[in-house]
């Protein structure tokens, strides 16, 4: 056995020599799997499910926040639009699917370009997971930083990434911090310098294999990881490893002097004696920490790996700490001879005395501690990430940025997710669409809506009911003044139709046709008669123009026969006479000329006389025909009246129309208005792009943006999101969507899936971890009686050490609450950790009563006996968890705040006074249903 303790840590040292080189890395792993993830069925998920199964675009959505001191200048804003045009299609590998930016419309530069100008915003929604941020944050920067501009980025993976990180720098704070702070108490316990080397080696030895395993269980087996995993395994390990170590090493002082110095004997009695409590204290943790296995939420599960490290701690105990004590023996604990000496403590042994002879007061003191404590105890929880860290990481800078120039539930929109059978986007369902979505608007809380009927938040007034139907009020109005128009004509042509369809003009023609007809006949007849006459006329011309020739002829002889100076005057007489005859002879050929033109005349006037007759005839005919027609025409014309008539019914009519359609469009904005998309609007390019927006590409899912007036991280946020599923349901209740699948996503949506999931886990873990816990104090006390008190000990520290939690830090330091996540591990902590100084005073107090009657005598020896390693244990695994405080991490800091206090208030009130005066109180019904260990006396 002697060999095998040397050969032990022979082979411990070189199993941990492997793990630290071999095992995968725990801060990579937490990175990779560190996501805090929701179950598939709860709504947040739900959402995501539904996006996946109709093309819909999931994955991570990067913020990235442009801004400037004053307004970006023409330059620095078009840099910024060409550096988001040149994202390419992947960003380190990961796909982008989509970049939304104020460039794209004039209603993405209404919502994502502030008032002032000097700040911009756009969204990069990528194929990848929560923990693909860490792996391409370098790439990000590099891809969207614009040149000459301030560029921070953000986003909800993108700030939960840098918890991590700072997590990660926490704890290696916290590491240092918790191996001063051990050595230094350990160094006041045993004012010595080699026992609290003993602590050391064996909790860092069982550190280093308690790390491997556990990143070797998650790398190969899924073991749920977080970054609370590791600190946890420090605290935890650093703690109750301590405090193990000394119980064991302070009954070694007393079994030293017992054994005259021999230590291996000692080292056996030790083991013996206070071994059980180790390894009882050491389940009751396992059980605890093993519990959270049940949870349901991986994020509490990821502290099962203090449930390996405790295995291997009591391991390590095992193997190391026997061989400091038979290597070092009595100079454990050297250079100080006193540190052999068993010292009671004085504090314990006064509040035991207190407690054991003034039960009465001892409760009523309790009372006024506790009863104060639980009824302020507010549960104010917290889902602010924010508050998790400082405000010198980008991504938080950049929310805040978002918050003053835009409203801090710009961020992150709450997302309802609404699946149908048939498309979205047809006439049938945008009216669903629009009355979901003014019912949302309703919400308090609620900054706007956005939706496929209301891409920028806003009421679209084109397809207002009260807005078309002052658009068909005017058009009717339009509409009467024309029928006004088309009456005066009609009254017009019916009265151009009587007078146009009266046959007395076509009679007063048939009389100008007879008469035509008579007076051509007579002029033919004339003209006859002015032929003959014309023709004797010639005839007379020629008679003259011979006759002028004979007398011509005769003055020709007689001319020669007279002097020649009469002839000579003859001669004249003679050439007028000639000229004379000449004319006779034109008048002659023009008369008879004139003649046979009459003649003609004379014809065409019987022709026309004939044509006339004709003529004549015809407009009889006419006439007859047009009587029948002037008949016709009065019908048309008292037709024409009769439509006349019912077009002034017409028009009365479309003027109550109009006087309806006005008051309607005269009305103020109210829920029950209505509202019409028309055809046209439907199938313009501008609704394609809504749809694009605001569907999936199969159209089968909608979304609804519904944008707080909040904190989206807030408690009143996450209670909005219980009001805008049953606003939603309501809705769609009794219309054809009952029933259709509706889930809302979002950061909101998310932390209110966590508080239930939180709820839920607490109890289930809660009720599993104290049951188990229950089980091991009856196998260890043989008692149902202790084990009930002991854990109503536990559970009012519990609510002592976090309702000061809260008051410091809600109350004093103003924050909202405490994280969601401190109630449960601190509960979990205080359980496992603080029922380990209970076991160590009632295992005491078993072992002493079987030498004495006296049950308030032997409570009061245990107390003083016990009382030094109680306090000093609960100190150093106080201090561990205080070590968290330096961390940066809210959550840390408030689940070591409350495990702090809840420690020591366990230490220094609830077990040295609680615990005594039910001891006294219950007396011998303490070990019921059995019997109290048999004393040597009786």
């Amino acid at each position: 056995m002697k060999k095998l303790i040397y050969i032990l840590p022979l082979m411990w040292i070189a199993a941990a020599v492997f793990l630290f080189l071999q095992a995968p890395n725990m801060d990579e792993l937490v990175r990779e799997r560190g996501q805090a993830s929701i179950p598939e069925e709860y709504p947040s998920q739900t959402a995501d499910q539904i996006m996946k199964e109709n093309e819909g675009t999931t994955g991570e959505t990067v913020l990235v926040v442009y801004r400037s001191e004053t307004s970006l200048t023409e330059g620095e804003l078009e840099r910024i639009e060409e550096t988001l045009t040149e994202v390419g299609p992947d960003i380190g590998g990961f796909q982008v699917h989509e970049v939304v930016t104020p460039f794209d419309s004039e209603e993405s530069e209404d919502l994502l370009l502030s008032e002032d100008g000097t700040t911009i915003l756009a969204f990069v929604q990528m194929d990848m997971d929560f923990s693909d941020v860490a792996a391409i944050r370098d790439d990000l920067a590099a891809e969207l930083e614009s040149p000459g501009v301030d560029t921070l980025i953000s986003g909800s993976s993108v700030i939960e990434d840098d918890v991590i990180i700072s997590s990660e720098e926490g704890l290696a704070t916290t590491e240092v911090i918790t191996v001063i702070f051990v050595l230094i108490i350990l160094l006041l316990v045993f004012r010595s310098l080699a026992a609290p080397l003993v602590p050391l080696v064996t909790v860092g030895a069982s550190y280093v294999v308690s790390v491997g395993i556990v990143s070797y269980l998650i790398d190969s087996f899924n073991f749920p990881v977080s970054n609370f995993t590791q600190i946890f395994i420090v605290a935890v390990l650093f703690g109750i490893g301590t405090d193990y170590c000394i119980l064991l090493l302070n009954r070694f002082k007393a079994e030293l002097i017992e054994e005259k110095g021999n230590r291996f004997s000692a080292m056996k009695r030790t083991f013996k004696a206070v071994g059980p409590t180790v390894f009882s204290s050491a389940l009751t943790g396992f059980i605890g920490f093993f519990a959270i296995g049940f949870a349901g939420f991986d994020l509490y599960r990821s502290a099962m790996g203090v449930s390996i490290g405790i295995i291997v701690l009591v391991a390590a105990i095992w193997v190391w700490v026997p061989l400091a004590m038979l290597l070092l023996g009595e100079k454990l604990y050297w250079p100080s001879r006193a540190g052999l000496k068993p010292k009671p403590s004085r504090t314990w042994g006064a509040l035991g005395r207190f407690a054991v002879f003034r039960p009465g007061w001892t409760l009523v003191l309790l009372g006024l501690l506790i009863i104060p404590a639980i009824l302020s105890f507010d549960n104010a929880t917290s889902f602010n990430s924010l508050d998790e860290i400082g405000s010198e990481f980008d991504s938080v800078e950049a929310f805040q940025v978002v918050e003053e120039k835009f409203g801090e539930g710009d961020m992150f929109p709450a997302t309802v997710t609404l699946a149908n059978d048939e498309p979205w986007d047809t006439q049938t369902w945008l009216p669903y669409i629009e009355a979901l979505t003014r019912e949302l608007e309703k919400i308090d809380g609620v900054k706007e809506v956005r939706s496929a009927t209301q891409p920028n938040g806003e009421i679209v007034d084109a397809f207002r009911i009260p807005v078309i139907a002052e658009e068909v009020a005017d058009g009717l109005n339009e509409t009467n003044n024309g029928i006004e128009d088309i009456q005066e004509g009609l009254e017009q042509l019916a009265g151009e139709l009587r007078e146009s369809g009266s046959t007395e003009g076509l009679e007063e023609l048939q009389t100008g046709s007879e008469g035509l007809a008579e007076g051509a006949r007579d002029l033919e007849s004339g003209l006859n008669e002015m032929e003959g006459a014309t023709r004797s006329s010639a005839d007379g011309a020629r008679e003259l123009g011979d006759g002028v020739q004979n007398i011509q002829n005769g003055l020709a002889d007689a001319a020669n026969a007279l002097p020649p100076e009469i002839a000579a005057e003859l001669e004249t007489l003679i050439g007028g006479l000639l000229e004379i005859e000449e004319n006779l002879s034109q008048l002659s050929s023009g008369v008879a000329e004139l003649a046979s033109a009459q003649n003609e005349l004379g014809t065409g006037a019987g022709e026309l006389a004939g044509g006339a007759d004709e003529i004549a005839t015809g407009q009889r005919e006419v006439a007859e025909a047009f009587s029948d027609v002037e008949d016709g025409f009065r019908e048309i014309a008292d037709a024409l009246e009769e439509i006349n008539d019912g077009l002034g019914e017409i028009q009365e009519g479309l003027r109550e129309m109009e006087d309806v359609l006005s008051e309607i469009a005269s009305q103020p904005q109210n829920p029950m208005e209505g509202f019409f998309v028309p055809e046209e609007a439907l199938a313009s390019d501008d609704f394609n792009n809504v749809w694009d927006n605001y569907t999936t590409p199969n159209r089968l899912v909608t979304t609804i943006d519904v944008v707080f007036e909040l904190n989206p991280y807030s408690n009143e946020a996450m209670d909005t999101i219980d009001v805008i599923e049953e606003r939603t349901r309501m809705a769609l209740k009794g219309t054809q969507l009952e029933g259709t699948p509706v889930a809302v996503a979002g950061l909101s949506s998310i932390n209110r899936d966590l508080q239930t999931i939180s709820n839920d886990d607490f109890f289930r873990t809660a009720t599993i971890m104290l049951i188990g816990i229950f089980i091991v104090l009856v196998v260890l006390l043989k008692s149902l009686v202790m084990p009930v008190y002991i854990l109503i000990s536990l559970i009012l520290t519990y609510f002592l050490s976090v309702s000061f939690t809260e008051f410091f830090f809600v109350t004093i330091l103003g924050y909202s609450g405490i994280t969601w996540a401190v109630p449960f591990f601190g509960f979990i902590m205080l359980m496992a950790l603080g029922v380990d100084y209970s076991i160590f005073l009632t295992a005491r107090f078993q072992e002493d009563i079987k030498n004495n009657v006296d049950i308030k005598e032997t409570i009061l020896y245990s107390m003083e006996q016990i009382g030094t390693v109680v306090l000093s244990a609960a100190v150093i695994l106080a201090g561990t968890f205080g070590a968290m405080m330096p961390s940066g991490v809210l959550s840390l800091m408030q689940i070591g705040t409350l495990v702090l206090t809840g420690l020591l208030l366990y230490a220094v009130i609830m077990l040295p006074l609680f615990i005594p005066v039910m001891i006294v109180l219950f007396g011998e019904k303490n070990w019921w249903p059995g019997k109290r260990p048999v004393s040597v006396k009786e």
